[in-house]
């Protein structure tokens, strides 16, 4: 059986590849035959994210009034000098860059050719006998122009079986005029899952199907197929809490350095991007592929987060962890769900204006979420050879 997946890939975000390399390598341990199709990842222009905006700042007004216009002049200034350092340290962005394609070519097995969104529509020389939508946020109608590509519409003229595993529509709902769109297009899966459990009332909600919630696929590997089959390591000697965020929240650093002062750790930061940084002792990384990102999650003692995935690999990892969530964000559903699956919901420290962020506990003890881990693990590996099996 030869299985195509199509997911993100090709956009220097640790999490997308990661996912992607999880999927197809626990199909090829399982004695399929399955690969990613190299395909283009195309980023709507800021322009058409008009709904991302707005929402963020009617909700950034509705949490804090009129102080919300503090935060978004500084949101707006970050992501000016985010544009300027990108250009001012370009020779460093491409050397970062070439980690994530020599990870790509070297870890994921992909197709050898390569397809734009557009040339993919039109393909008639693709052999799979089974298409899977990938996971991370393939169904969010914010991050690309085309959904019908990631919702397999392509693969109806080759009659082969359609099924997504861990699919992300990411967003609280979806807006009235992507509706009709999103009922053709879950209705087309012909066996279908999320990752999200706000993920599958949207589908039960818009569509005449249901979906299954299943965890993302970097949980089917174990810590020790990762430290196996990618991890490189740093270099970096020493107990560490590992700070990874997304958002650049002012606070996360603050509070990262507290936690690591209790328990008597350095603090290392995977910068998202290159900019100057406070000197408070933070061993500061950039130049780092996803191969490396999985070697400094590997030795981790402690990790201070906002993302999904350093969410997901602590838990994976058995890390103890915080995860920051902003709550004027309209795409938290991914990290919450999780957080609520595994029963780990204490671990969330909500962003504030006062900035006097403290966890409620730093010590936890994964015995009962590893029962959870199992189960859910079981749960979605049968879904998935299930799907794959089924006639």
């Amino acid at each position: 059986m030869k299985i195509g997946i199509v997911t993100y890939v090709k956009c220097d975000n640790y999490g997308a590849e990661l996912q992607a390399f999880a999927l197809q390598w626990k199909l090829n341990s399982l004695g399929y035959d399955a690969e990613v199709i190299n395909l283009e990842k195309r980023n709507i222009d800021m322009k058409r994210n008009q709904d991302v905006i707005m929402g963020a700042i009617k909700q950034r007004f509705k949490q804090e009034g009129v102080f919300a216009i503090v935060s978004i002049v500084r949101k707006f200034l970050e992501t000016k000098k985010r544009i300027t350092d990108e250009d001012k340290y370009k020779a460093i962005n491409e050397n970062k860059h070439k980690l994530f394609e020599n990870f790509f070519e070297n870890k994921v097995r992909h197709s050898e050719k390569y397809y734009t969104l557009d040339e993919i529509s039109n393909a008639t020389d693709l052999k799979y006998d089974v298409y899977i939508a990938g996971s991370d946020q393939i169904w969010n109608y914010i991050h690309t122009d085309r959904l019908d590509v990631y919702f397999l519409m392509f693969a109806n003229k080759f009659k082969a079986k359609k099924i997504s595993y861990a699919a992300s529509v990411s967003i609280y709902d979806i807006p009235k005029k992507w509706r009709a769109a999103y009922k053709t297009y879950f209705e087309n899966i012909d066996v279908l899952s999320v990752r999200e459990l706000h993920g599958a009332e949207l589908v039960s909600k818009y569509s005449n199907k249901k979906a299954e919630v299943v965890l993302d696929p970097t949980f089917l590997l174990t810590k020790e197929d990762w430290v196996r089959e990618v991890a490189n390591d740093c270099g970096i000697e020493g107990d560490y809490l590992l700070i990874y965020t997304l958002s650049g929240s002012p606070h996360i650093r603050k509070m990262a350095h507290d936690i690591a002062r209790r328990l008597n750790l350095k603090v290392v930061n995977i910068k998202s991007g290159y900019s100057d940084e406070p000197d408070d002792g933070t061993i500061n990384v950039y130049e780092i592929g996803p191969a490396e990102w999985v070697g400094l999650w590997s030795k981790a003692k402690y990790v201070v987060t906002d993302s999904f995935h350093g969410t997901a690999f602590s838990i994976n990892f058995n890390i103890p962890f915080t995860t920051l969530v902003n709550p004027n964000s309209m795409m938290n559903s991914r990290v919450l769900s999780i957080l609520k699956i595994m029963n780990l919901e204490s671990r969330i420290v909500y962003d504030t204006l006062k900035g006097d962020l403290k966890p409620n506990d730093v010590a936890l003890d994964f015995t009962e979420t590893n029962r959870i881990l199992k189960q859910w693990k079981e749960k979605s590996l049968k879904f998935l050879l299930h799907a794959l099996n089924s006639k």
